[in-house]
């Protein structure tokens, strides 16, 4: 079975700071549990500690697809999108996770221009939140409103 989409969504999050080691170790143990042969990266993965979070992007850079697929980044998207409406994570380290994806990220010309001319209406407006909360609705997935 191919794990690089997964294990590039896992590595992706655990950079933004979207998921925790235990999230990636949980995947990791269900996948090797499904495999008569698991991939030795996936060994790798859950040979790390859970807290260990350098090490365990290290450990899924083998799987990993670079770029990051236009879907990975959408569900990154789909993430903040959920942590914000449901208050999990306020608008301040929202933006600071967009801002990473901007900086760190490769995103695709088209969605770095959206974000962009987003993140500049943002600080014209004095509606800021709704202009994020508005943005990111766009990658809402079924069940995170």
């Amino acid at each position: 079975m191919d794990y690089s989409r997964d294990a590039t969504y896992y590595r992706t999050a655990l950079l933004l700071g979207l998921v925790r080691g235990e999230v990636v170790h949980r995947w990791a143990e269900q996948a090797i549990a499904r495999e008569p042969e698991p991939p030795r990266e996936l060994i790798e993965i859950v040979s790390v500690p859970p807290t260990d979070l350098s090490a365990l992007r290290y450990a899924l850079w083998p799987l990993v697809t670079e770029p990051e697929p236009r879907e990975v980044l959408e569900a990154m998207l789909s993430l903040l999108h959920a942590d914000l409406s449901s208050g999990r994570r306020g608008l301040k380290d929202t933006l600071t996770v967009l801002r990473q994806m901007r900086s760190m990220l490769r995103l695709p010309a088209p969605l770095y221009a959206d974000l962009n001319s987003t993140m500049v209406a943002y600080a014209a407006s004095d509606a800021q939140a709704g202009i994020m909360v508005e943005w990111l609705a766009q990658f809402a997935r079924p069940g995170d409103r």
